[in-house]
């Protein structure tokens, strides 16, 4: 093998996979692939999908789960049922009713119920319980560990 690879010749096992690629050839499996996309054909099993994609069809598998309403809507360039109550409110200048509490309390001022502790403290002049260990060791002047 290498005297073979000193000499400059390949071994057995590549010499026909190579000589078909000096000759633009490719191998016997690939042939069928590329000459159905070289003549823009595509295999069996895809063109149920794209004929129904190119016609404006759902697959089948897909019908199930979508009903005739939504498949309307869409096609008349709607949106669903279920998205119109969240999209008028935004067009509106409404938040969803989740958001609602949160906003409410941002507007007068309130932060959220997680956060009032830690402010407090702040407000006070304190620091959380967690700091307060390192900041004594730093005004002292020593290095937490």
């Amino acid at each position: 093998m290498l005297e073979k690879l000193s000499v400059g010749e390949t071994p057995r096992l590549r010499n026909s996979a190579l000589e078909k690629l000096r000759v633009e050839e490719t191998p016997r499996w690939r042939n069928s692939a590329l000459e159905k996309l070289l003549f823009e054909e595509t295999p069996g099993w895809r063109n149920s999908a794209l004929e129904k994609l190119r016609g404006g069809e759902i697959p089948c598998w897909r019908k199930s789960v979508l009903e005739k309403r939504v498949l309307e809507k869409l096609r008349a360039r709607e949106t669903p049922c279920w998205r119109n109550s969240a999209l008028e409110k935004l067009h509106a200048g409404e938040t969803p009713r989740w958001r609602n509490s949160t906003l409410e309390k941002l507007h007068a001022g309130e932060t959220p119920h997680l956060r009032n502790s830690a402010l407090d403290t702040l407000r006070v002049g304190e620091t959380p319980p967690l700091r307060n260990f390192a900041l004594e060791k730093l005004r002292v002047g020593e290095s937490p560990r």
